[in-house]
C-alpha cells in the first residue's frame, strides 16, 4: 500500500493493473496532493495499529525470559529430540505450560500441568520413555547462560528473607523448606509435622505467587520467591523443577552468609522424632551434615556416598565459606545439568562437591555411622585461612534415603524415601514408598499422579 503513495507527475499517462493506459490526469496538483496526503495517513495509521496489534500478541506469546515463541514449524530435527513424529510437532507447544485456574475453580495439586504419554503393560500403565509434551530445541537450550542468575546477597536481594529468618530463628536456627502452588499440601503437612515437635521456626521459600499467598492467609512463614525465580529462564536450566531445586540452595547460602545456622529439607521429607539437639551438639566440629545418598554413582566409587540435595544441616559460623560450597554445588549442577531424564542438577553439584571430602576410610550409603572429614577442593587455600568445612555423612538408620520402610520404620528420624528401577521393569513399587511410574523424557513440572501417589504413601 504505501508504494501507491508515491507522487505521479500530473498528466503522466498511468499504466494500471489490467495493463490497459488511463487517459490523461485532469485533477490539479493541489487537489491530488491532499487527496493523496490523506490516504497515506490513513494507510500509515492503519499500519502503525496493525504492528501494535502484532506487538501486543508477540508479547502475550512471550517465554517468561523475554525469548518469543517461533513463528514457524518445528525443524525434523527438533521432533525427533522431542519424541514424535514431524506432524504431531506441529500442534505441540513450544514451551511447557502451567495454570492454577481449571474450569473456574483451584487445579488440584499438578492438574494445571503438561501430561506426558502412557503405556500400558502388564503390570499396569507406566510413562512413556522417548517422548516429552513440548518441543524441545537443543541448540537454543544449549546457548542458554550456565551462570548463576544472582548472589546470595544477603543485604540486597536476600534482605527480606534474611530479615523473616531473624525473626522467628531459635538458638539461630531457622528450619527452612520449599515448594509451589501444586506442593502447597505437602508444604502443609510438612509445617505441621515441625510444628508438632514444637518447632516454630520453620519458613518456607514459596516458588510462586500462588504460594506465598496461601501459606500467608494461614498465617506461617512464607519468603516470596518467585521473581527470582524468574532469573533461572536465562539459564540452560529451562525446566521449572531444575529452576526451583537450584534458586533454594542460592537462598540458604544467603541465610548462612548472615550467619544463620539452617536446616534445609524437602517438602516430602517428614520429621517423626526430635534429632535437632543431637544434631546440634555435633556443630562444635561439624560444618556441615547431609543425608546419605546412592547417586550419582560417581561420588559413590570416590568416597563411598553420595550426598542427598534435600537434607541438610549447615552451620552459619563459617558463613562465607558454608555458602561458597552451596553456590560451589549449584555452579557443578549448571555444568552436570544435561540429563534427559530427571531433574536433580543439584544433587548431582552438591555430591561431587562434597567428593573432595578427604576422610580416614572409605564409607558407604548405608553406613550406620556420622562419617567425618575435612573438605578440601583441589587447589584450595582453605586450610591456610581456616576456612575449611568439616562435613559429616548422616547414619543411615536414623536417616535412610533408600531400602525397606518396614525395617526401617522403627529407628527412622525422617521419612524420606524414594524408589525406582528400571524403564524394563516400570511400573515397580516397595510398600512404603511412592511407585515409580518409568522415565519422563524432560519433565517440567510433575502431574496430579505424582501428588495423589505421595499423598496416599505419606497417609499410609
Amino acid at each position: 500500500p504505501m508504494a501507491r503513495c508515491s507522487p505521479q507527475p500530473v498528466g503522466q499517462r498511468h499504466i494500471g493493473f489490467s495493463g490497459r493506459a488511463d487517459g490523461p490526469q485532469k485533477t490539479s496538483l493541489s487537489a491530488f496532493s491532499s487527496a493523496r496526503l490523506v490516504r497515506c495517513c490513513l494507510l500509515l495509521l492503519l499500519l502503525i495499529l496493525q504492528l501494535q496489534d502484532m506487538e501486543a500478541v508477540r508479547r502475550r506469546r512471550d517465554h517468561p525470559d523475554g525469548q518469543g515463541v517461533p513463528q514457524r514449524v518445528p525443524t525434523h530435527r527438533e521432533a525427533a529430540d522431542s519424541g514424535v513424529r514431524d506432524k504431531d510437532a506441529l500442534t505441540m507447544p513450544w514451551f511447557p505450560w502451567h495454570t492454577t485456574n481449571c474450569s473456574g475453580r483451584p487445579c488440584k495439586p499438578g492438574e494445571g500441568n503438561l501430561k506426558h504419554v502412557r503405556e500400558q503393560t502388564s503390570r499396569g500403565w507406566r510413562y512413556k520413555q522417548w517422548s516429552q509434551p513440548y518441543i524441545h530445541r537443543e541448540d537454543w537450550v544449549q546457548s542458554r547462560s550456565r551462570s548463576i542468575p544472582h548472589a546470595p546477597d544477603a543485604r540486597s536481594t536476600y534482605f527480606d528473607l534474611i530479615k523473616l529468618a531473624q525473626q522467628i530463628s531459635k538458638e539461630n536456627l531457622v528450619i527452612v523448606t520449599s515448594g509451589d502452588w501444586d506442593y502447597r499440601e505437602l508444604v502443609l503437612n510438612w509445617f505441621l509435622h515441625v510444628h508438632q515437635l514444637k518447632y516454630y521456626n520453620a519458613l518456607v521459600l514459596a516458588m510462586d505467587s500462588e504460594l506465598t499467598a496461601e501459606v500467608s492467609r494461614r498465617r506461617l512463614p512464607v519468603f516470596d520467591d518467585s521473581a527470582l525465580l524468574q532469573g533461572w529462564n536465562n539459564t540452560c536450566l529451562q525446566r521449572h523443577i531444575q529452576q526451583v531445586r537450584c534458586e533454594r540452595h542460592i537462598g540458604v547460602a544467603a541465610l548462612v552468609a548472615a550467619g544463620i545456622d539452617v536446616l534445609h529439607s524437602d517438602a516430602t521429607c517428614i520429621f517423626l522424632r526430635d534429632f535437632v539437639p543431637s544434631l546440634q551438639r555435633q556443630f562444635g566440629t561439624i560444618d556441615l551434615l547431609v543425608q546419605r545418598d546412592e547417586w550419582p554413582t560417581g561420588p559413590v566409587r570416590t568416597i563411598g556416598s553420595s550426598a542427598n540435595a534435600g537434607f541438610y544441616l549447615v552451620r552459619g559460623t563459617k558463613g562465607a565459606a558454608a555458602a561458597d560450597v552451596l553456590v560451589a554445588a549449584v555452579d557443578r549442577g549448571l555444568i552436570e545439568f544435561y540429563l534427559r531424564w530427571n531433574n536433580i542438577p543439584d544433587q548431582y553439584g552438591i555430591s561431587f562437591v562434597l567428593a573432595d571430602v578427604r576422610l580416614d576410610a572409605r564409607t558407604t550409603p548405608i553406613s550406620n555411622d556420622t562419617t567425618v572429614g575435612l573438605l578440601h577442593p583441589r587447589h584450595s587455600k582453605c586450610k591456610l585461612s581456616g576456612t575449611c568445612l568439616n562435613v559429616g555423612f548422616l547414619p543411615y538408620d536414623r536417616f535412610p534415603r533408600t531400602g525397606d520402610w518396614n525395617h526401617l520404620r522403627s529407628r527412622a528420624e525422617v521419612y524420606h524415601l524414594t524408589y525406582s528401577c528400571t524403564q524394563e521393569e516400570a511400573p515397580c513399587s516397595v510398600p512404603g514408598i511412592r511407585p515409580f511410574r518409568g522415565y519422563r523424557q524432560r519433565l517440567d513440572r510433575y502431574d496430579d499422579v505424582d501428588f495423589d501417589d505421595m499423598r496416599q504413601t505419606l497417609r499410609a
